[in-house]
């Protein structure tokens, strides 16, 4: 099963939609329990026969082994307070983009006592093994299931074991590319190109993925 942290909101739902609709088993977390009910009713409304419950967040963190974090940044420090000892041992995926906007500007906010969200996810969850990704894909495009997914799925993290569960993971998801950028340094430079994205889709009023050119 995998979890989806933070699975009420754009992003989280999202991908559990298309998770859900590529066979995975999925377990909405929320901080509110009938949230992530409604949520995951509504996935099995769109989805026939999908595999989908909602809990709290703390409950699924118990339940399944494999987890993606989509909570919000300024919710992040909360969940890791509740639940940051049971991820201990758990493939945790990171999709957490630390956003400020300043004057209407998408910007990368400081991440106290780290380069990004994925280092402070490596060094605070001790024994997990945490893997960025996701953090390039626009919510809108994932909740829509007639829409096909096209772009490349960058991913950082220190555990090569852990980043080749998470590539097979993308590789269920037709039109998405995983693809393995090493070290969770790496992880700085993926969230600026989240925060780079926004600034773009608003300015053209689209929704903008990357494909990397050159890497067979």
């Amino acid at each position: 099963m995998l979890a989806l942290l933070g699975g009420t909101g754009a992003l989280g739902s999202g991908l559990a939609l298309r998770l859900a609709a590529a066979g995975e088993a999925v377990l909405i977390g929320s901080r509110i329990a009938a949230r992530a009910r409604e949520t995951a009713r509504r996935i099995g409304a769109t989805v026939p026969g999908a595999q989908v419950e909602g809990c709290q967040n703390v409950e699924a963190v118990e339940r399944a082994e494999r987890l993606v974090l989509a909570v919000p940044f300024d919710g992040l420090e909360e969940l890791l307070a509740a639940a940051g000892p049971r991820l201990a041992g758990k493939l945790v995926i990171d999709a957490v983009v630390p956003l400020a906007f300043v004057h209407g500007v998408a910007a990368v906010a400081p991440v106290p006592g780290a380069g990004s969200v994925g280092e402070l996810l490596d060094r605070r969850l001790t024994g997990a093994r945490v893997v960025s990704a996701f953090k390039t894909l626009p919510a809108g495009m994932l909740g829509e299931l007639a829409r096909p997914l096209e772009g490349d799925v960058i991913l950082c993290g220190e555990d090569a074991t852990a980043r080749a569960e998470v590539r097979a993971l993308v590789a269920r998801l037709p039109g998405l590319r995983a693809v393995d950028a090493g070290g969770i340094v790496n992880a700085r430079a993926l969230e600026a190109l989240a925060a780079l994205l926004i600034n773009v889709n608003r300015r053209y009023r689209a929704e903008t993925t990357v494909r990397i050119i050159g890497v067979p």
